[in-house]
């Protein structure tokens, strides 16, 4: 009995901190909370009727997704990319994804799960889901990233790509961008599992490089400006 009630209060706890998390992005998602503002704990405690550690705890989900910054013993602030933040984290991941690409290539890894991956990019431009779509671009450079196997490869794609699109959304959002820009990007998209497909490693790596710089002045052109 003893074990039941607090497995319940843990399950009630958990629920709590995501749906305090929940709230608290689409503050940020709104521009309720601006890029680059301290987000005070107390603060929202008292606006939405909880305990400051569920706050807290809320806001280790949302560093988790990208959406804060939280250094040691700092408050939590929403993520901020200057426009030279976005140019380094595009060339950077260049480079990364170039390396995935020719490791998959060489190893002629399958990419179903990337093609599955990419269906689901051009239904989410279908249907007009912004939210969606960035979510599923997302997914599918990270399904590249990880395929290798390599866990620096994969672990520092991950820290490179989560604020990146998060930081997309929030600016999209703000800007009121519709999903035409992605749409323009599914021929690239289908271009690197074409290139994928083809097993020649140069390729795989340059192509994805060069693919990543069209990426880049897409971002600046439309919502990182």
């Amino acid at each position: 009995m003893h074990s039941d009630l607090n497995q319940n209060a843990a399950v009630a706890r958990g629920l709590l901190k995501e749906n305090v998390a929940q709230r608290l992005r689409e503050e940020i998602l709104a521009a309720r909370i601006s890029p680059g503002e301290k987000i005070v704990e107390g603060k929202w405690a008292r606006e939405y009727g909880v305990a400051q550690i569920s706050v807290r705890e809320a806001l280790n989900i949302l560093a988790t997704q990208g959406f804060v910054t939280k250094g040691h013993g700092r408050s939590a602030r929403v993520l901020k990319l200057e426009k030279a933040d976005i140019i380094h984290i595009y060339q950077v991941r260049g480079a990364l994804e170039g390396l995935a690409a020719r490791l998959i290539a060489e190893g002629k890894l399958p990419v179903d799960d990337m093609e599955a991956a990419f269906n689901d990019i051009r239904h989410s431009v279908n249907t007009g889901d912004l939210r969606r779509v960035i979510e599923s671009v997302q997914h599918f450079h990270m399904l590249l990233l990880e395929k290798p196997r390599n866990s620096v490869l994969r672990e520092y794609g991950r820290r490179l790509l989560v604020p990146l699109y998060a930081f997309t959304l929030m600016r999209a959002l703000v800007k009121k961008v519709d999903t035409g820009p992605w749409e323009r990007q599914l021929g690239l998209h289908r271009l690197i599992i074409d290139v994928l497909r083809q097993g020649n490693p140069y390729l795989a790596e340059q192509t994805l490089i060069h693919v990543t710089n069209s990426f880049l002045q897409a971002a600046l052109e439309v919502w990182a400006q």
